[in-house]
């Protein structure tokens, strides 16, 4: 799956043209986000993005959005389509450092292939996802799995998962940049993790692969010197709303919200995490075509993965 496809590149063949910021989980409350967008087709600034409306009129747009590409992502995630497998998950793996026997809980979920293979490595794993067309899809795949449907931006159905700090780790896997708020999910954490425990997330890189940025491929039109691939950035600051792809033929976009990176980890420390561990992957050269705007993510991360642990 290619980088958000935004950019200039030499071979129009090789651009993603929309019809308009993700890989193996969940929506924005369950869609493994992983990968390529286009430009985006709606955007509005928005100084209070952390929050979610009264009326929750995008929230339902955001769900019916996942509803729709469940069996398009479950089948492209199946056959390796995203940078799911060979990129993020091990990335995450080691950051979470998995016990067997360690109680897990994975919010945004998606078809499940991250919550799998939790259960592979000894986890006993609760897996959550607002889109139940994509819990169907993870339940069709089997696995000793809790799979229960509940809403990452509602605190009090989180809350309603387990006892105070009866969870060793919490999982978010690609789904932070699809959620219209993170506080909710980050305040019940707080609360259902054992003292030091660790809540890993993986997210689109907030600088170099979400809101405006653009990967960019520049080269001699007489072809006599080498390729230089860059990101152009602009907007980075702000926090704003977009609709894109991540997958070339998806049958509908998705909602994005861009947000920078201190709006990422602002809520964590707000609740009593730190920062204690973090990678910035980049894709194998052998996963991106010399010449194409997947290429610049050999060079540059497309995906930020962090480990926030409870100071208490």
């Amino acid at each position: 799956m290619a980088p958000r496809q935004d950019t200039h590149c030499p071979d129009p063949s090789d651009r993603v043209e929309p019809p308009a910021p993700t890989g193996a989980g969940g929506s924005a409350f369950g869609q493994d986000h992983t990968a390529a967008r286009t430009a985006p087709k709606t955007r509005s600034e928005n100084a209070t993005l952390g929050r979610v409306g009264e009326e929750h009129l995008l929230h339902d747009d955001v769900r019916s959005a996942w509803d729709q590409l469940a069996q398009f992502w479950d089948e492209r995630m199946e056959a390796g389509g995203t940078w799911q497998r060979h990129l993020i998950q091990p990335a995450v793996e080691q950051l979470l450092q998995l016990e067997p026997g360690e109680r897990v809980l994975e919010i945004a979920c998606g078809n499940g292939e991250f919550a799998r293979r939790m259960t592979e490595l000894g986890g006993h794993v609760l897996a959550i996802d607002f889109s139940e067309a994509m819990l169907e899809r993870a339940r069709a795949r089997g696995g000793d799995i809790d799979y229960r449907s509940v809403d990452a931006t509602d605190t009090e159905a989180l809350l309603g998962l387990g006892e105070p700090a009866s969870f060793d780790a919490v999982v978010s896997n690609m789904a932070i940049m699809d959620m219209e708020s993170i506080e909710p999910m980050v305040a019940a954490a707080a609360r259902l993790l054992n003292p030091h425990g660790r809540f890993v997330f993986s997210t689109l890189h907030p600088a170099f692969n979400s809101g405006d940025a653009r990967p960019t491929v520049e080269v001699d039109p007489e072809g006599d010197t080498t390729e230089v691939y860059s990101v152009k950035v602009s907007s980075y600051g702000r926090p704003f709303t977009s609709k894109g792809v991540a997958i070339p033929g998806q049958p509908v976009q998705q909602w994005y919200f861009h947000r920078p990176l201190w709006m990422i980890v602002e809520p964590f420390f707000a609740h009593g995490f730190a920062l204690d561990g973090v990678d910035e992957p980049l894709l194998d050269p052998n996963h991106g075509k010399p010449g194409t705007p997947t290429h610049v993510y050999t060079q540059l991360p497309g995906v930020l993965v962090a480990r926030m642990r409870l100071l208490k």
